[in-house]
């Protein structure tokens, strides 16, 4: 609630005052469509962070702008929210980024880009985009390597301290804590006060069954109270509890392929719509409650 608060001031200070009306009315509209208040958009199948043991997509796709564009004009409210991140991927790496991010500012209240800081390129700076959120695996170099195979944590603070040098958007700074950065709390707090970040916070690593990502079990700090997982009879991660419902309720998904999709972590057993139209909104209405009653040993997000 906090992290929201923060958010919608730093906002409101630079869209004017009429902005939280706008917002407020936005809202009502998608209660009353019953629709999520959130979208979250796949720019691009690329990812830039050439990670140790990820398995990057072959022949990857990008989303076209025109698609983006022809999903939200037949939405029957706009989005609050739309959350540029990637699955296997980062929005960095997204030729039409810019053409992107411009869609969804004329058709949503707040856009937000979700990144790893690689990649980063001269201009981007100046996109239309209320919040970046640097996903940093490390906050020291050593820390960084043994992770990602690489140190390049100079790479993504040149990013950070570009964006925030714009002084065009907030800048929140996330560590996802593995086994290898455990130790870096303090130095991420030192970190975040340095690059002057106007939200700061760490989190723990999420499990990826797939392998795609640095979250496979070897990396999971599970000797961490905090830490969701536990080892289960066979070795593998499982929650140490249930969380109360999908914690991407609020939010529907658009890959990178045009296709909706209720998270980004749903496949083809899952509905999905590919076809931009009012209608596949109207189904997409249903997949809250279908999301909220899926068993977590099924979903890949919090599994």
């Amino acid at each position: 609630m906090k992290r929201t608060l923060i958010t919608g001031l730093d906002i409101w200070k630079r869209k004017g005052p009429f902005w939280p009306v706008k917002l407020i009315a936005r809202a009502s509209l998608n209660t009353l469509h019953h629709l999520p208040r959130g979208m979250m958009v796949e720019a691009t199948q690329r990812c830039t962070g050439n990670c140790r043991g990820c398995k990057p997509t072959i022949n990857p796709v990008d989303l076209k702008p025109e698609l983006l564009s022809a999903w939200l004009g037949c939405r029957p409210c706009k989005p609050v929210t739309l959350h540029f991140s990637g699955k296997h991927s980062d929005p960095l790496a997204a030729p039409e980024l810019s053409r992107l991010v411009a869609i969804a500012g004329q058709n949503s209240s707040m856009v937000s880009v979700s990144t790893i800081g690689l990649g980063f390129q001269p201009g981007h700076e100046g996109l239309k985009v209320d919040r970046w959120i640097f996903s940093l695996p490390a906050a020291t170099g050593p820390s960084w390597e043994a992770i990602r195979g690489r140190d390049r944590m100079a790479e993504v603070l040149l990013a950070v301290r570009t964006v925030k040098s714009a002084g065009k958007s907030m800048v929140e700074l996330v560590l996802t804590v593995w086994r290898q950065s455990a130790s870096d709390l303090d130095a991420f707090r030192e970190l975040a006060g340095n690059m002057r970040a106007d939200s700061a916070k760490a989190v723990f690593g999420r499990f990826d069954p797939e392998g795609f990502h640095v979250g496979r079990t070897e990396n999971l700090e599970l000797d961490s109270q905090g830490c969701p997982y536990r080892l289960d009879g066979t070795g593998s991660p499982e929650l140490k509890r249930e969380p109360a419902g999908c914690p991407l309720a609020g939010c529907l998904f658009l890959d990178a392929e045009g296709v909706l999709r209720p998270c980004p972590f749903t496949g083809d057993d899952a509905p999905f719509e590919r076809t931009p139209s009012t209608g596949a909104w109207k189904t997409a209405r249903g997949w809250k409650a279908l999301k909220n009653g899926r068993p977590f040993s099924a979903c890949r997000y919090c599994w």
